[in-house]
């Protein structure tokens, strides 16, 4: 069996600066199509995929600051998308509840069965 470091370290530095692009571009693109789907159940502006992306890249990028990185999203959200400040919490909250359920089946429906734990999971 192959040693994920190994692995890793076997692909050099220029495969492990793509690998860690790559999984930003793809969180990324996640994280857009989760606010997309969060921002469609309420009454919104620019809620095109580019504007949403936009939104999401600039989320990603204040929400590192502590103390003030969610309400900033907040503010970026209502800025951005014309929500009313409470419905752009409400928005950020669903966003990363879709992601969670997602996140959860995908474990129970693909991980668990390829790793063979399916057996765990009741009928």
């Amino acid at each position: 069996m192959i040693n994920p470091i190994d692995w890793i370290i076997g692909l050099g530095i220029i495969g492990i600066l793509v690998l860690i692009f790559g999984i930003i571009i793809l969180a990324l693109v996640l994280g857009t199509i989760f606010l997309k789907i969060a921002l469609s159940f309420f009454d919104s502006r620019n809620d095109e995929f580019g504007s949403v992306f936009v939104t999401a890249l600039i989320m990603a990028l204040v929400g590192w600051i502590p103390c003030i990185g969610c309400i900033l999203s907040w503010v970026i959200i209502n800025s951005r998308h014309k929500t009313g400040f409470g419905t752009a919490i409400v928005v950020w909250l669903l966003s990363g509840l879709l992601a969670i359920i997602v996140a959860f089946l995908i474990v129970i429906f693909l991980i668990f069965p390829l790793l063979g734990l399916a057996s765990i999971i009741p009928p």
